[in-house]
């Protein structure tokens, strides 16, 4: 999902955003392709591209796990916190929102299931 920020507000979201991905996100600038009626024709083919901003967690980042097993992911989540708060709490509302928006996501159902067993 892509947000479209006006650009008198594009200096405080970011700031916003630097502060809650600071623990080893980076921020990259992307291409993004937006699907119709924002960016395709009626075929659903897309026409164009727009600039887009994303926050990538890369292998160096300091809370990173590596390759694991869900168990071991569902460990880390329910003791990892950061600056916006508990992991639990963003992976059980990352799971809401993407039912929300019927997105199927067996990674993120899994961990969720693990994190509410625990």
């Amino acid at each position: 999902m892509a947000y479209r920020i006006e650009a008198a507000d594009v200096a405080g979201v970011l700031a916003g955003l630097d502060f809650r991905e600071k623990g080893g996100y980076v921020l990259e600038r992307v291409k993004l392709g937006l699907a119709p009626p924002h960016g395709g024709n009626r075929d659903g083919q897309v026409d164009g591209q727009v600039d887009g901003l994303v926050y990538i967690a890369t292998p160096d980042n300091p809370n990173y796990l590596g390759p694991a097993a869900p168990a071991d992911m569902a460990r880390q989540v329910r003791r990892a916190t950061g600056p916006s708060g508990d992991n639990l709490e963003y992976v059980l509302r990352l799971a809401a929102a993407l039912r929300e928006i019927g997105a199927d996501d067996p990674h993120v159902f899994e961990l969720e299931r693990l994190v509410i067993q625990a």
